[in-house]
């Protein structure tokens, strides 16, 4: 770890990452801070080759950049992109206010870009291995049980039990209802339980036995002299 004074232009932010959300009043106050004292708690960022990638501080970044700061502070760390987003993941969900639409996309990132089961991800976020599981069931749910839960139509139990489901035609079905009957989580867990059910008693049925003997030859009779 070391600390360097650079460009803002120099620190690259992530597209996939995780970002603390604020209201509009904290919003304006957190800017005013800055722009009366500065930035006092550095930027975090990451030495990925020869880049500088944000780790933490995304609207301290944003604030200097809109006041035209030409130097700023920041902490360094070493490591890889998938150390990166745990300690963006770590960082940001120690406030409370992480979007769960962003723990879904990181955590998929980290299970499928990078390889990380979900017990290194909780040893490197703190996070339970149960919520894990389920963030990275839900990243591979239909872009439109993902959008719902962006939007907050849904929340996490929801998404999870509609991800159980293997065709993304079954889950917006549900999803569909939902926002008609607003189900509770266990309500809908019941309805997605039949279903499954549904389908592996059809994919148990044995298949319908081919007939044992050949069928008889058809036979045409004469229309002019009635003979077969």
């Amino acid at each position: 770890m070391k600390l360097l004074r650079v460009k803002p232009s120099q620190i690259k932010v992530p597209e996939v990452r995780v970002t603390a959300q604020f209201d509009q009043e904290t919003r304006d106050l957190l800017r005013q801070s800055i722009s009366e004292t500065g930035i006092v708690n550095p930027i975090l960022v990451q030495k990925i080759e020869e880049d500088l990638v944000l780790i933490d501080g995304l609207h301290r970044l944003e604030d200097v950049v809109a006041s035209g700061t030409q130097l700023i502070d920041v902490v360094v760390l070493e490591g890889d992109m998938a150390d990166l987003l745990c300690r963006n993941l770590f960082l940001d969900h120690l406030r409370g206010k992480t979007p769960v639409s962003d723990m879904v996309r990181v955590i998929g990132a980290l299970s499928e870009d990078y390889g990380l089961d979900p017990d290194k991800i909780r040893e490197k976020t703190g996070l339970t291995r149960d919520y894990i599981e389920k963030l990275i069931k839900i990243s591979l749910a239909s872009q439109s049980v993902r959008e719902a839960l962006d939007q907050g139509v849904i929340g996490v139990g929801h998404a999870f039990e509609l991800s159980r489901l293997p065709y993304a035609i079954q889950q917006e079905e549900i999803l569909a209802k939902h926002q008609v009957w607003r189900f509770s989580v266990k309500e809908l867990k019941e309805q997605i339980d039949g279903v499954l059910r549904e389908m592996q008693a059809i994919k148990e049925q044995p298949a319908e036995a081919a007939p044992s003997e050949p069928r008889p030859a058809p036979v045409y009779r004469c229309e002019g002299c009635n003979q077969e």
